[in-house]
């Protein structure tokens, strides 16, 4: 939250100023105030993350209610432009490393007709996705159970309490 709220105040000051003019210059506050070093490659979900709660902020005026609506207009644009800019560097930023990877490999085959391989990787990416389903499967197992045991578990705590208050 900390972090979050210098992000904000530095991204709000570099607008204000004109000193942010490129993606890079958002990236690049947003790696020194998140501690990154030019070798983590997962602050885009982050980065697309914060910018869109910027922008609930910006447009619920939470950021500075002192702005005029075209300054307001221009940062919105400037914020919708970085997310978009930021997707399309990363554009399965949101999902695990695995997947991102299996992904990115489907999309370097295809530019590169190597259609063997994308049947490969997205074989592999079937593999992941049923996988995914069992883990599913198994937690709806157990939640389907948890709330009756926990209803039958309260009921006979409140029976033994009840019957150890009147011995």
């Amino acid at each position: 939250m900390k972090r979050e709220h210098e992000f904000f105040r530095t991204l709000t000051e570099g607008l204000r100023t004109n000193s942010i003019t490129t993606i890079d210059d958002v990236v690049n506050i947003y790696k020194g105030i998140a501690d990154l070093g030019s070798e983590d490659l997962d602050y885009q979900y982050g980065l697309s993350q914060r910018l869109r709660k910027f922008l609930a902020e910006l447009i619920s005026k939470r950021i500075d209610n002192s702005l005029g609506d075209e300054i307001a207009r221009e940062w919105r644009e400037k914020i919708s432009e970085s997310i978009m800019k930021n997707e399309e560097i990363s554009p399965f930023a949101d999902l695990s490393s695995a997947e991102r990877n299996i992904l990115s490999g489907i999309s370097t085959f295809l530019e590169m007709n190597d259609t063997e391989s994308v049947k490969r990787k997205t074989l592999e990416h079937a593999g992941m996705i049923q996988a995914g389903h069992d883990d599913l499967s198994k937690v709806r197992y157990i939640n389907k159970w948890t709330l009756p045991w926990s209803i039958i578990s309260t009921i006979l705590s409140i029976l033994f309490g009840i019957l150890a208050l009147i011995r």
